[in-house]
């Protein structure tokens, strides 16, 4: 079916403008406690796997291994990967540095070791390290091949070249554990095109392949299906998979598969599947892909079908059949999914998901009912970086983000930054956060907590409570928090105050009048062309967001005169002051110089006296807001 790219192009614009969806607020280092780490080295892959103690991380880079405890930086320590050796012509091993390797499999094999693999372009090397001694024990009896990718920009080795592993996925426990399978998240390159399509494939954990060499390099349960993402009705497809992740339900059939895709015309969008969904295609299938206790012994007849049948005729569909989660014009690189347990009544669990994008920040969005909401944008790097990897500590709710050059811990439950208010920790609509009845604090620490995750109702303040809502105030008076300012007659003159939720409307109120703000760099500001005394008075910067009216700042304004003109020949004094005490110095310098080669000596000559005193212009006062 041919579309008309114009027709494509209005739909794309179109969507994209119905489903903007900005995040609420900005917040950085000095908003979210951020913990630091420095990386030595160039390292273009980073590797990272969550440590044997509370807030420590193992990280793997270019030819490093770190462990790095963040409660405790002076117990981190930094091990060597071993280099390949290579024999000279005088037969003596040299270790040049290009052939360093790159870790690019990191692993828990166990409670004490880690299995650990790198690439140094041409041939992988796993070994074995004690996470007690930080020790590397490499041994040539392990297979590299097929374990590890040949070099840094694979994510794991591909048993074809027309295939790219995205990542993989564990279905189970289930009643019968013999029926556990693991699934692989993978592109594939189309034999009739050059084009590339995603697939989910299935594998059983029993399996152990077929000893008649019947099945060649294959399991003997591996079924492949689609796994579709886009919006049909509107021609929106997204074939390229960019990164998984899976939340962990206590049922294995509810956990939440969550796709990142992309597509030519570079949007992203997030697709969301159920593993009892990807289960129920491969169950509907003619070819079954049983798991079975020794598949060494399987007929074959069930290995032919297997052979002949790799690819199931059903695709899978997110959930309830429908479209992205989300569809964004934000280049998202990564994507991670924590589950956290809200307030309010029946504490009920909700899923937060982590974005990172190609700037250095990282979208915090929860997902809801279908719908997404982008909480915060963080800014975990001083300054622009690219995010090399990401990880979720789902225990004490830190997130891990790693550049080439630092890692930084992000403690998930900094709230303070939403306000001082009920309201306004209401508003934030994050799980993580919720009012104690004093601060904004982790929900996890609150006893009575204060939320509403779903709607962001402030009402939910006043529940159970003879509180009043709060009158609107009269700006006649300008009662509190007064900022005194000082703008010149006839001059132009403008007040400032901070914008902190995107979401909210702001203006500014002089004698019951509205004012429309200017926006410029986060601030509302208020531009007055002429200043004339009738513009003096009480001035109030005012957000409402979702019926909930907040006052930002007050501006007491009153006007000054002075002599008009007075300025340019103020400011001409000013200018020619420099060069007034310059020329002083030049012409005693040269007088100094003629004294001293004609030899008639002088006294010394001070020039200690300040100059005669010249009038300042008078500037107006820079206006700036309190912090509320």
């Amino acid at each position: 079916m041919f579309v008309s790219p114009c027709l494509l192009f209005l739909n794309i614009f179109s969507f994209c403008l119905a489903s903007s969806n900005n995040p609420r607020v900005l917040l950085d280092e000095k908003d979210v406690p951020i913990k630091r780490y420095p990386l030595s080295g160039n390292n273009r892959r980073i590797e990272l796997l969550l440590g044997p103690h509370n807030n420590s991380i193992f990280v793997g880079g270019h030819g490093r291994l770190w462990y790095i405890d963040f409660n405790r930086p002076d117990s981190s320590k930094e091990v060597t990967f071993p280099v390949l050796e290579r024999k000279t012509s005088n037969s003596k091993p040299t270790t040049p540095s290009n052939y360093e390797y790159d870790i690019t499999t990191l692993h828990s094999a166990n409670a004490k070791l880690l299995f650990v693999c790198g690439s140094n372009g041409k041939e992988p090397k796993c070994c074995f390290m004690s996470t007690e001694r930080l020790e590397m024990h490499c041994s040539g009896g392990i297979r590299a091949r097929g374990i590890a990718p040949l070099n840094a920009t694979e994510r794991a080795p591909s048993l074809y070249l027309e295939q790219r592993y995205v990542s993989m996925a564990f279905s189970g426990p289930r009643e019968d554990q013999l029926q556990d399978r693991v699934y692989t998240f993978l592109m594939q390159k189309s034999l009739e095109a050059s084009s590339w399509t995603t697939w989910v494939t299935q594998v059983c954990k029993a399996d152990l392949g077929e000893s008649k060499m019947f099945l060649q390099k294959a399991w003997t349960s591996q079924l492949s299906a689609r796994l579709l993402c886009g919006i049909h009705d509107r021609m929106l497809f997204f074939d390229q998979l960019v990164d998984v992740t899976v939340s962990q339900e206590a049922n294995w059939e509810e956990r939440r598969v969550y796709g990142l895709f992309k597509n030519s015309w570079d949007m992203t969008a997030v697709c969301v599947y159920t593993m009892a969904d990807i289960d129920n295609v491969f169950k509907s299938s003619d070819v079954k892909g049983e798991c079975v206790e020794d598949s060494t012994k399987l007929g074959s007849d069930v290995l032919r079908k297997i052979k002949d049948n790799p690819n199931v005729k059903n695709s899978v569909l997110p959930v309830k059949g429908g479209g992205p989660l989300m569809v964004s014009h934000y280049d998202y690189r990564h994507i991670r999914v924590d589950r956290v347990q809200g307030g309010g009544h029946g504490r009920i669990y909700y899923n937060v998901l982590f974005l990172s994008l190609e700037s250095g920040s990282v979208h915090k969005v929860l997902e809801h009912a279908g719908e997404p909401f982008i909480i915060a944008e963080l800014h975990p790097f001083s300054s622009r970086h690219y995010i090399q990897n990401m990880l979720l500590q789902p225990f004490t709710k830190r997130l891990y983000v790693s550049s080439s050059s630092e890692v930084v811990e992000v403690d998930l439950n900094g709230c303070q930054r939403y306000g001082g208010q009920c309201e306004d920790c209401v508003l934030a609509r994050d799980p993580y956060c919720s009012w104690n009845g004093t601060h904004c604090a982790a929900t996890a620490e609150s006893r009575n907590p204060i939320q509403d995750v779903v709607h962001g109702n402030v009402s939910v303040c006043r529940q159970g409570k003879d509180i009043p809502e709060m009158p609107s105030e009269s700006d006649a008076d300008c009662p509190t928090l007064i900022v005194p300012s000082v703008c010149y007659n006839q001059l132009q003159c403008f007040l400032r105050c901070p914008m902190f939720s995107s979401h909210a409307q702001y203006h500014w109120l002089h004698n019951n009048v509205s004012r429309e703000c200017q926006v410029a760099e986060g601030s509302c500001l208020l531009l007055i062309d002429r200043m004339m005394p009738d513009l003096g008075g009480c001035y109030e910067c005012v957000s409402v967001e979702r019926g909930y009216r907040k006052t930002l700042a007050r501006h007491q304004l009153w006007t000054e005169s002075r002599a008009p003109g007075s300025t340019p020949y103020l400011l001409a004094l000013v200018c020619l002051l420099p060069c007034l005490l310059l020329l002083l110095v030049l012409v005693w310098w040269a007088r100094s110089l003629f004294f001293f080669r004609c030899g008639i000596s002088q006294a010394p000559v001070s020039i200690t006296e300040e100059p005669a005193h010249l009038p300042v212009p008078v500037q107006s006062a820079r206006v700036s807001s309190p912090e509320l």
